[in-house]
């Protein structure tokens, strides 16, 4: 199935850019997945100069050279994105956040904009170790967790993979909750019909070891576990009537030492099958949970080369396109 026929219920989508090739293998994805009638709201933010680099003595005159290169960069980022995005048929609007007027950061700024726009996805281009990750990593879990309030595709520019439609070939992490399930129906909206699923449940064996007579009976209830939020998984890929248009495929791996982890079990799935999207529920947790558990979406996103959707709680999101279905749980 074409792009210009596939489903597509993310009515109002968000797109940050700058002047980064991250951007632009962003825009690139999101073309494949746009249809007419959707509105994207291309935001690029203009830095101020005072709050990136120590500028002494500049005199004035300087310093507003500095804020007008600033503002063109990201004025020309606007304009090469709605290029980019010329004759898909989606409605494009420009905006331009000006930090040398309105103060804050970048990160606040882009988390005001989402606030103010209610977008139903989010884009945003990484390039690792580059500019745009601070975007969604930043701090790493306070401004992250102020950005999921709807669902998040972030395109690695490590990405190589083609699309001429929606992707058609999806990796699935699943750890039963009702977040995963959450994640799984958003993601099934987005991508093709005809479609090739890899659902997974990672077992951490770091939970087991060291558990001395108890290790192999604590991991064979995680696989248990990791069994159940397979089939469930199954289910609700077979319960919107698309069955028969999806290959579904489910496996169980496992960490495979001390130093391993369950991004890593995932980031190694996902180079060997090579998904067009990886998809994950985030859980929204807070405070010393969030500490001491920390965040596998966030760490699978620093790893990954693949596409990534993240997709935040229900109760987390804003509101979906009017034509999107309304789930409960």
């Amino acid at each position: 199935m074409t792009a210009a026929n596939a489903p597509f219920p993310f009515a109002r989508i968000l797109v940050a850019v700058d002047a980064t090739p991250a951007s632009t293998a962003a825009l690139r994805y999101l073309r494949r997945l746009l249809r007419p009638g959707a509105t994207v709201r291309v935001v690029a933010v203009a830095e101020n100069p005072r709050t990136l680099v120590p500028l002494g003595g500049w005199a004035g005159a300087q310093l507003e050279a500095a804020r007008d290169e600033l503002r063109l960069d990201a004025e020309a980022a606007i304009k090469s994105a709605q290029t980019e995005l010329d004759g898909c048929g989606a409605n494009v609007e420009g905006q331009l956040i000006d930090l040398c007027r309105v103060g804050g950061d970048l990160v606040h700024a882009l988390a005001e904009a989402i606030s103010q726009s209610s977008p139903d996805l989010v884009v945003l281009g990484a390039r690792h170790h580059g500019a745009l990750l601070r975007w969604v990593e930043g701090e790493v879990s306070a401004p992250l967790a102020r950005l999921l309030h709807a669902p998040i595709l972030i395109i690695p520019v490590e990405y190589e993979g083609g699309l001429d439609g929606p992707p058609s070939r999806i990796l699935f992490a699943t750890d039963g909750s009702d977040a995963s399930l959450n994640a799984l129906r958003a993601g099934a909206r987005l991508v093709a019909p005809r479609s090739d699923w890899r659902v997974v449940y990672v077992v951490d064996r770091l939970l087991a070891r060291g558990t001395g007579p108890f290790e192999e009976q604590l991991e064979d209830s995680l696989v248990k576990s990791g069994e159940v939020a397979l089939k469930m998984a199954g289910d609700e890929l077979a319960a919107d009537g698309q069955q028969s248009q999806r290959v579904v495929e489910t496996a169980i791996i496992r960490t495979r030492s001390a130093y391993d982890d369950v991004p890593h079990a995932i980031d190694r799935d996902a180079r060997h099958w090579k998904p067009q999207l990886v998809l994950l529920g985030t859980h929204g947790r807070r405070g010393l949970t969030r500490w001491l558990l920390g965040s596998v979406a966030e760490r699978t996103l620093r790893l990954t080369s693949v596409p990534l959707l993240l997709v935040p709680p229900a109760d987390n999101q804003v509101s979906l396109g009017t034509d999107a279905p309304t789930h409960h749980g």
